[in-house]
This record gives structure tokens, C-alpha cells and sequence, in this order.
């Protein structure tokens, strides 16, 4: 779970270090400061290497190495749409790159390390499951497991997260036939196994967080509600060291054998007019961390295999790290999957938004009141409705709408208020397009009460539901609430079994109130002043 949250910076003027070269032919840095900037967009999954290694890098050399952290979907769309805001682009996988880069746009593009994706669980489920201390578990093995019901599977939102994104097509090869060396084609996607095999799949999951992180957050802080999941092994370990460290049970994992997906973590520079320096810089970074025996080291400390060896086989791994009692193998005999075409991943990801996915009735409980228009948190209201609701933004974020949801914006003051709610059944353009004009029309005005809307939305979601439609709340306030209907809306949203994503937005926002909603629905707090990007995480849970 990887919102618009398009930072721009200005552009950088970068100047080269000179260097001189010793009477052995390599090059040798003066004791002069270097001037040079590089601006790298990444992924989050590349933050604990980026704290780790490539900032004391950079403060080594001298070098001015401003990250940004943006999710899956912001990274393809920023390097679609042509912004010239950075230097580089570090995705997790290869999977998003080539929807970002269908023009090219990116140069001298490396894998940096590579992580492969997993079936992890809490080391008592899979010992329930028979998985315990086997070296080889087919992935049929573990898809009778999830799809039988007897354990409970989280998985990031694949439109969202590489993660999420990597095991889909690892589990559409499998149904498909194919073999590791065999990319899925339009025409294995559009067959009845692929079309019927990644529906059950999709649908044997009990929660989809919009991002890695998010996931395994979530996982750890509710093993009653999360048993096993699809995540990278590099983050298994490193949770592992954790949980070890407290005390707590660790989680064991399972390579699906014949489908085995791996996060290549692919680095590229995209070159424009007055950059040139930063190409040098990243060049210096790439080979430092494909070939320094210090950096080779860091990676495998933090669970990452090099992208220079052979396959995924280690060479004497440490034990404390790939840990044989967690099920990490240092040795994996199998060649990766190969994904698919451009064209292939885009079309798969909107199935799954309209066809894989279950069907969501989502209740919006949005903030109306006469604070709103004073912090300008309206006006990110407006522009989140635009991207979540209007169908031709939402393509654009992979947020599309199912034929069979339900999508229901309260807005509330003292009372819900504003001639809201407003429901919009299926899929019907026009429908969600006048939805995101309703939003967008409103003038924030009155006081606080988040209860009454909630309270509305326990009530609507308490009802029997048509289909396999799954239930969501999303809770947006900027201040606190008045508590009148506050044991009312927690007795109603309990007994509805709803999870509420419960977002604070602002300096005045109540965060006890708000996280004692999300944990009393199972559900999550986040706090962010950006509300498109609030938002669409949040939306991101369908």
C-alpha cells in the first residue's frame, strides 16, 4: 500500500567534483569538498538501505543526496508525466518501472539487490499448516492453504504495491502454466483458467493495505487478525530481528516453488537539461553498491541478496541473518518468473480493480466543518474526491471502481449536514463524476461531530450486504469531536464488525479519539496533512 502528493522542488544547478589521477591510472578525489546533488525518488521498501548506506555515502563524499519516499503509483505516474523534479527513480521492482518508463525515459538502469517475495506466517500457523521445516512447498501447496480457509492471508493491494503487484503475476503464471522463463501474455490473461484461477486467490484474502509497510505493521500489531501474509523475505528478517528481540514468537516463511517472484529494486537515471552532474554521482552510487565489499556487506546485513551473484545462492550466509530456523534458505536453486509486457501488467492491474478484487460498500465520513475552510484541509478534500471518485483520475491511481460497489460520502459538522449522504451503486460514470461535484460543491461551515457520522455509517453497513461485498469505513477530521454519539457509534460499528480508517488531518485533530475508533473496528489510524494522499491510502484498502 505504494496521493495529488507530486512534490515539486526546484531545480538544481550541479556542480562536478575534479579529481586527479595517481600514477597508477585511478582516479583520486582531492581533499576538497564535493559539490553535487542527487534527488532520488524511491520507494519505501528502499528506506532502511537508503538510512544505512547511501546517507553516509553521500555525507562521506560530500554529495547533497535528497531522497524522496513516494509509493508505487506516484513513482510511475510522476516519470509518465514527464516531471523533471528528480534525478532518479528507485522502484522495488521492475513491475511499476515499466508502467512509468513506457516512453524510455529512464537511463544506465541497474537491479541494485534483489529480495524474493514470500508466504510468511507466525511459526505456530505454519506448523498447523504442515509448512514447518520443509525446504520445498509448491506454490499449489500454498494455495490450497489460503483458498481452504483455514488460516487467514493478508496481501498489499497489488495496484498499489510492488509487493502486492509481484505475487499477483507470480500466482498468474502458476495458472497460466507457465514456467519461470515464460512471461504471462494478453492472451494467457484473458483465458478462463488465469481470468477464474486469480479471482479465488484474490478473494481468499482477508485484508489488502495499500502498501508493504503498511502490511507489516498492521500484521505484527493484530496477529489475531493476521496469520499469514505475501511479503519480501528482506523484510521478514529484519521484523524477525525485532519480534526475536522482544520476546515474540518469529515468523517462519515458504518459497512458492514453481512461480518464485523476486524484487529487483531496479535504479535508473533520467537525464534533462542541467543534470549532468547528478549522472555522475548516481554512477558512483550504483557501482558502490553493486561492487564495494563494504556495501555488499550492509546489503546482506539487512536481509538483501546481491544482484551480481549467481541467481539467489549465497555464498556462506550469515545464519543470525538468513536464519535457517525462520525458513530462509541461503541457497535457492530456482530461476525467477519473468513479468510481463507494459501493456499485460496495465491491463491485469485494472482487472483487478473491476474484476478480481471483492466488491467494497465504502462509507466516507468526511469533515465538513467551519475549520476545514480556515486550514485549507476543503480544498484537499476537493481534490482527493476528483482523484478517487472521478473514473478517469481513479484509472489513473488504479483506484477504480467495481461494478458492485457501493460507494456512500457522508459530510458532517454538528450532524451530518450538506444534503449528505449521497450512494452511488456500481460503477455508472456520470453517477461518481456528479459524487466528486457534490463534494467539491460543499462550503465548509458549523462544529465537530464525527459520531453522528459514523453512527449513520454503522447503520447503513450493519445491513446484510448483496454479494461478497466486503465493508469500509473512512473517517477524516481536523479537530475534536463532540462526543455525544460517541458510545452509540462505537457500540455500532463493533456490533457491524466495520474497520474504519480513521484519518487526522491538521495540528487541532483529536488522535486518541481517532485511534481509539480505528482500534476498536480493527481497523487503522494514520496522520497526514497531505489529505489526497490520506485519502487515496486510504482508499487503497478495497
Amino acid at each position: 500500500m505504494r496521493a495529488t502528493r507530486f512534490t515539486a522542488l526546484a531545480v538544481m544547478m550541479l556542480v562536478l567534483v575534479t579529481g586527479c589521477t595517481n600514477g597508477k591510472g585511478s582516479a583520486e578525489r582531492t581533499d576538497a569538498p564535493a559539490a553535487g546533488t542527487l534527488r532520488i525518488v524511491a520507494g519505501s521498501e528502499q528506506e532502511s538501505v537508503v538510512t544505512t548506506i547511501v546517507k553516509p555515502w553521500c555525507a562521506a563524499r560530500h554529495y547533497t543526496c535528497d531522497v524522496t519516499f513516494k509509493g508505487s503509483v506516484d513513482q510511475a505516474r510522476l516519470l509518465a508525466a514527464g516531471s523533471r523534479d528528480h534525478d532518479a527513480y528507485w522502484f522495488a521492482s521492475s513491475v511499476f518501472l515499466q508502467l512509468g518508463d513506457r516512453a524510455n525515459a529512464l537511463q544506465d538502469v541497474r537491479p541494485m539487490f534483489l529480495t524474493p517475495v514470500v508466504f510468511a506466517a507466525w511459526r505456530s500457523e505454519m506448523t498447523k499448516l504442515g509448512f514447518a521445516g520443509r525446504s520445498d512447498v509448491p506454490i499449489a501447496d500454498i494455495l490450497r492453504a489460503v483458498e481452504s480457509g483455514r488460516t487467514r492471508v493478508w496481501i498489499t493491494n497489488p495496484t498499489q504495491s510492488n509487493s502486492g503487484a509481484t505475487v499477483l503475476f507470480g500466482f498468474m503464471n502458476h495458472f497460466a502454466g507457465n514456467g519461470p522463463g515464460a512471461p504471462l501474455t494478453q492472451q494467457q490473461l484473458d483465458s478462463p483458467a488465469v481470468e477464474q484461477g486469480v479471482t479465488r486467490f484474490v478473494k481468499a484474502m482477508d485484508q489488502t493495505p495499500p502498501s508493504t509497510g503498511t502490511l507489516m505493521t498492521e500484521c505484527l500489531a493484530h496477529p489475531d487478525q493476521c496469520r499469514a501474509m505475501f511479503t519480501y523475505e528482506d523484510l521478514v528478517i529484519e521484523k524477525n530481528a525485532e519480534l526475536v528481540k522482544a520476546g515474540r514468537e518469529p515468523l517462519l516463511v515458504a518459497y512458492p516453488r514453481g512461480s518464485l517472484a523476486v524484487s529487483d529494486a531496479p535504479l535508473g537515471f533520467l537525464p534533462h537539461d542541467g543534470n549532468d552532474g547528478a549522472r555522475r554521482i548516481l554512477t558512483e552510487l550504483q557501482d558502490h553498491l553493486l561492487s564495494d565489499a563494504d556495501a555488499q556487506a550492509a546489503l546482506l546485513k539487512l536481509g538483501r541478496r546481491p544482484a551480481a551473484g549467481v541467481g539467489l545462492s549465497l555464498d556462506k550466509p550469515d545464519p543470525e541473518v538468513f536464519n535457517p530456523a525462520w525458513g530462509i534458505q541461503g541457497t535457492i536453486n530456482e530461476q525467477a518468473i519473468q513479468f510481463p509486457a507494459a501493456p499485460v501488467i496495465q491491463a491485469a492491474l485494472d482487472r483487478y480493480q473491476t474484476r478480481y478484487r471483492r466488491p467494497v460498500a465504502a462509507w466516507y465520513c468526511l469533515d465538513g466543518s467551519g475549520s476545514m475552510g480556515d486550514n485549507d484541509g476543503w480544498t484537499g478534500i476537493r481534490a482527493a474526491a476528483g482523484q478517487i471518485f472521478d473514473p478517469d483520475q481513479a484509472a489513473l491511481n488504479f483506484l477504480q471502481t467495481h461494478p458492485q460497489d457501493s460507494t456512500t460520502v457522508g459530510i458532517f459538522n454538528a450532524g451530518i449536514t450538506g444534503g449528505s449522504p449521497w450512494t452511488v451503486q456500481g460503477n455508472d460514470g456520470a453517477a461518481l463524476r456528479d459524487l466528486a461535484g457534490k463534494v467539491t460543491d460543499y462550503r465548509p461551515d458549523g462544529g465537530t461531530n464525527m459520531y453522528a457520522c459514523l453512527q449513520r455509517a454503522a447503520q447503513d453497513l450493519g445491513r446484510a450486504q448483496p454479494g461478497d461485498r466486503k465493508r469500509l469505513v473512512v473517517l477524516m477530521t481536523d479537530g475534536q469531536s463532540g462526543a455525544r454519539d460517541r458510545d452509540g457509534a462505537l457500540t455500532a460499528l463493533k456490533a457491524a464488525g466495520v474497520p474504519v480508517v480513521a484519518i487526522a488531518f491538521g495540528r487541532d485533530a483529536d488522535p486518541r479519539q481517532l485511534q481509539e475508533v480505528a482500534a476498536a473496528t480493527n481497523g487503522t489510524f494514520v496522520r497526514q496533512d497531505d489529505l489526497v494522499a490520506a485519502l487515496r491510502q486510504a482508499a487503497g484498502y478495497k
